[in-house]
């Protein structure tokens, strides 16, 4: 015989299994208890009215906990720990952005640090003519003048980004809800 010994929410506290006379022994007098009907998993819960097993699925997110008396999932970080927790997977996102390369004159340049040094470079090295290499690993003859607009094209590339991930930690930080903090976007 399987005992599933239950919570007052209907929670699942735990199973005994064994000779009918020994479970009815061990179990304990101040549970609910359900014989011959099993959980698929042990985070399903008992719904008393309908007398059957209910499950919870899958979080929503890896913060989220099931709150077994309102029978729903809840998100029980305080509002300031989500916007510090939001505001740091906007600052990866606006990182991956700004390194994952920009536009120029049709083009895919790469913007990675050491690409960004190149083209400071390259665009120092005033009056001198470079073939350059794409993100793709196509190449493109690039005059002097081209190469100092690559360069102003970089830093617009990199300013709109910031500017983004200003936008999007000042909306962070006015948010009112978990709501608000979680729609913001970078």
């Amino acid at each position: 015989m399987i005992r599933v010994l239950l919570e007052h929410t209907g929670e699942i506290r735990s199973t005994i299994e064994g000779d009918p006379v020994l479970v009815q022994l061990n179990t304990p007098s101040d549970v609910a208890y359900v014989d011959g009907i099993y959980p698929t998993s042990n985070s399903d819960y008992w719904e008393f009215n309908l007398h059957q097993f209910i499950s919870i699925g899958e979080p929503p997110s890896p913060h989220f906990i099931f709150d077994y008396g309102f029978k729903q999932w809840i998100d029980p970080r305080a509002i300031d720990d989500l916007k510090a927790q939001k505001w740091t997977e906007i600052k990866f996102e606006r990182d991956q952005l700004e390194f994952s390369g920009f536009e120029f004159e049709g083009n895919t340049y790469d913007s990675d640090q050491v690409s960004q040094g190149r083209i400071m470079g390259a665009a120092a090295a005033a009056g001198v003519d470079q073939t350059w290499t794409l993100a793709d690993n196509t190449t493109v003859e690039l005059s002097a003048a081209q190469l100092q607009q690559l360069y102003a094209a970089l830093q617009s590339h990199i300013a709109n980004v910031h500017e983004r991930g200003r936008i999007a930690r000042q909306l962070i930080y006015e948010g009112e809800t978990k709501e608000e903090v979680e729609a913001v976007q970078l």
